[in-house]
């Protein structure tokens, strides 16, 4: 298909982007005009973008290509009765471009104040070295993840409304880290992270980290590990609630949607929190500073995946092309290497 249709749908809230897995929901119908940009057409979340995906168009328009993360990819492809075939790696782009490995995606946090209190290091470090082998084994194939999930229940839609997603999921992607895990030692340092403030429009400075982020100077002394979560965790469904499979069964995390999450940095009361890494510091910025980055979980999985719509197989301008939540960092990444 080649021409434009220059509208947009503006997003109503913050959502965690390439973090979710949640199920498909239905897409919004209303738009505005919007001119000049790659972008034709915005949907409100990342799931969204499955129906379209599926069916290759949207409010009856052919669609040429859909930007949307792995997860959700994977997920359209078994419903699908054509091929989707992923046609850029925006990480990868990314990374080209910037001299990265991608772009920061989920985060985990830790409250200040637990951050400041000398007497929870031990137990801080016995869930972060558990914490880092869970992420570690997510890198490497997910074995232990997969064996976690299915231990909470064998029903995969059990496992679906726990985590937004289920066992297979892990077991298929997993295979070449198509989710982005990052390993402890993987973590950008607060000098890899100035590359990112232009490009992302943020920044991210060495008093956002937490004192136990991963550094030279600072390693833990303890390899102990948490098998029984002592700790108050929310997190959002979605990849990253992966990492934290073991505890699926604890009352003391609370996995949720996206929404619910963002509140839990008004709230204050959780003792770790994984979200957007970017807006997760834009957020405790807003609250006081009351949280800071304690670990990357994973960077962009964000790709371009083209619905078999386009007559010349060219990912161009003139191609009508979907997204989800402007102005948030899956927006920006792609932004950043191909511009408006």
């Amino acid at each position: 298909m080649k021409h434009k249709f220059y509208t947009a749908i503006f997003c109503s809230a913050l959502i965690v982007s390439l973090v979710s897995c949640s199920p498909v929901s239905s897409v919004s119908s209303s738009v505005s005009e919007q001119t000049g940009t790659f972008i034709d057409s915005y949907v409100n979340s990342v799931s969204d973008t499955a129906p379209i995906m599926i069916s290759g168009k949207y409010n009856s328009i052919d669609v040429d290509y859909v930007v949307s993360s792995y997860p959700v990819i994977l997920q359209a492809r078994t419903q699908s009765q054509k091929p989707l075939t992923e046609v850029i790696n925006i990480a990868e782009s990314f990374g080209e471009k910037y001299s990265t490995d991608g772009f920061p995606q989920a985060g985990l946090f830790i409250k200040a104040s637990l951050d400041d209190d000398s007497s929870a290091v031990e137990l801080i470090n016995s869930f972060l070295n558990s914490f880092d082998a869970a992420t570690e084994d997510l890198v490497s194939g997910g074995n232990k993840a997969v064996e976690y999930i299915n231990a909470y229940d064998n029903d995969a839609e059990q496992q679906k409304l726990r985590f937004g997603f289920n066992a297979n999921v892990i077991k298929n992607s997993q295979a070449e880290n198509k989710l982005a895990f990052i390993s402890k030692d993987n973590n950008p340092s607060a000098t890899d992270f100035k590359v990112f403030n232009e490009p992302l429009g943020i920044d991210i400075k060495s008093s956002d980290l937490s004192k136990f982020y991963p550094s030279d100077s600072n390693q833990s002394s303890s390899s102990a590990t948490m098998t029984d979560l002592q700790f108050k965790v929310v997190s959002p469904q979605g990849a990253p609630a992966a990492a934290l499979a073991q505890y699926a069964k604890s009352s003391n995390l609370e996995i949720t949607q996206p929404a619910q999450v963002q509140a839990a940095f008004t709230k204050g009361d959780a003792d770790f929190i994984v979200f957007d890494s970017v807006n997760g510091l834009k957020l405790s910025a807003k609250n006081g500073n009351n949280y800071k980055l304690v670990r990357m979980v994973t960077y962009g999985n964000l790709y371009v995946v083209s619905t078999g719509n386009d007559e010349d197989n060219e990912f161009t301008r003139d191609d009508y092309v979907v997204s989800y939540g402007q102005g948030l960092v899956p927006d920006l990444a792609f932004k950043a290497v191909y511009g408006e």
